[in-house]
């Protein structure tokens, strides 16, 4: 049972990413959600035809992007839906709050991981109370504001982790992931412009 699962969650993030890019595409000549979630299917077929050194375009991406974390395979499932039906979840309160939590802690990881930073900030995953004291602290907010979605995701990720269900042994692996990173700051670039677009133009006083 676990070997499935585990075999289905290495091919989740690639698999959810093909169908969500060609559904998009698909999206700029069509709103109409079936021709999107064709589209999205017919491109989940092709990359699993289109070969490359005797190997699949599919099988490349799925061992290019490793296994995503609870809140990262939501984020992208997420994405899925929006590129089949066209509709945005950026005006969402609790996708505004999940993604911007995903930004600040992938710019507290990723830089220090890859030597940006003195501190290693990885290793927070592996001991001490830090990093546990600060989901804590972001499931309780959750949970106040009711933010249902984002407090299940981080519940999975931190039971993942206690039960040794993943590859890793670090707690960071369980509640982020590279992809969800660049998908979350792609989404607040995205919130960001039409935060911009929307900001009222003051008009000059009319001189009577």
């Amino acid at each position: 049972m676990m070997a499935n699962i585990g075999f289905l969650l290495d091919r989740a993030s690639a698999t959810l990413l093909i169908f969500a890019a060609f559904a998009a595409l698909t999206g700029i000549a069509t709103m109409k959600p079936a021709a999107r979630i064709g589209a999205g299917l017919i491109g989940l077929i092709l990359t699993a035809c289109v070969t490359i050194s005797g190997r699949s375009l599919f099988d490349w991406l799925v061992s290019a992007i490793e296994r995503p974390s609870a809140p990262g395979l939501l984020l992208m499932i997420v994405f899925a839906i929006s590129a089949a039906t066209g509709r945005s979840y950026q005006s969402v309160p609790e996708f505004r709050f999940g993604t911007a939590v995903l930004v600040l802690a992938g710019f507290v990881l990723y830089p220090a991981a890859i030597g940006f930073l003195n501190y290693d900030t990885y290793i927070l995953g592996y001991s001490g109370y830090l990093l546990p004291l600060l989901l804590a602290a972001i499931l309780g907010y959750a949970i106040y504001r009711r933010y249902v979605l984002v407090a299940l995701v981080l519940n999975i990720g931190i039971l993942g982790f206690l039960l040794s269900a993943g590859r890793s042994l670090n707690l960071w692996d369980y509640v982020i992931d590279p992809v969800a990173w660049f998908l979350a700051i792609g989404s607040w670039v995205a919130i960001a412009i039409n935060l911009l677009k929307r900001k009222p133009v003051a008009t000059p006083a009319l001189v009577g």
